[in-house]
């Protein structure tokens, strides 16, 4: 998976704004990817990262909610509720709160969102608790659609 370049200070303008990501830049900034997955890694931090990433400046989140998918992907992830609910919360989140923010890079997120969507038992997920994965995975399929239509429009 491509993530592209490292952000920069101009990408993570006006982080001082907000408290939890203030936090987020301190652990992050300057780092890599692969270099950050650690900091998904134990349990419950998920929950905490996406609040971050959900009002971190557009190119930092594009680049860091990478870290949190691979992390997804990976078999560590297993059995983590409370990773993947939060996790397909943060996308629809997000995008709402941000628009294109995350539709513009849905195609290379796509990967860790069908995984998401489709495995809600490999994270042991309860639906009464966490939710529907594959409706809110089809949500996100639905914004992607509107998307690439009003792209396509212009």
């Amino acid at each position: 998976m491509k993530y592209g370049k490292i952000p920069g200070p101009k990408e993570w303008e006006g982080y001082k704004e907000d408290l939890d990501v203030q936090y987020a830049h301190k652990l992050f900034f300057g780092k890599s990817v692969p270099e950050v997955i650690k900091h998904f890694t134990v349990s419950g931090r998920c929950i905490e990262r996406a609040d971050e990433l959900l009002f971190m400046p557009r190119k930092a989140f594009q680049y860091y909610v990478f870290a949190f998918a691979e992390y997804l992907r990976s078999e560590e992830s297993t059995g983590e509720p409370d990773a993947a609910s939060p996790f397909i919360n943060l996308l629809l989140k997000r995008e709402k709160k941000d628009p294109g923010s995350v539709m513009e890079i849905y195609d290379d997120l796509f990967p860790a969102i069908d995984l998401v969507a489709s495995n809600q038992e490999r994270f042991q997920a309860n639906p009464e608790i966490y939710g529907n994965f594959r409706e809110k995975g089809d949500a996100l399929a639905e914004m992607f659609k509107k998307f690439r239509k009003e792209r396509r429009r212009r």
